[in-house]
């Protein structure tokens, strides 16, 4: 049976990290100390996508659609508004 990804999956943490790392958003400081990321904005969701295809049992749709709800309208807004 396949589940949502949402804060209360016991994979939660482990998909967070990989959407905040280089695969994802790549999160980092500059030479400047200023914080710096990727995404394409929008409702680009690719980074997700990529990680929740590769998890096992994972309802990918369905948890782009829970992302969305709770304002996850693309990858950074993912970890900015779903992840609290």
């Amino acid at each position: 049976m396949k589940r949502l990804m949402t804060p209360e999956h016991p994979g939660w943490a482990q998909f967070c990290d990989r959407l905040g790392g280089p695969e994802g958003c790549d999160f980092h400081e500059d030479e400047n100390g200023v914080p710096r990321w990727r995404c394409k904005g929008g409702l680009d969701k690719t980074f997700a996508r990529a990680i929740l295809d590769d998890l096992p049992d994972i309802d990918v749709e369905g948890s782009l659609g829970f992302f969305e709800e709770h304002g996850g309208h693309c990858d950074c807004e993912i970890l900015f508004n779903v992840d609290r």
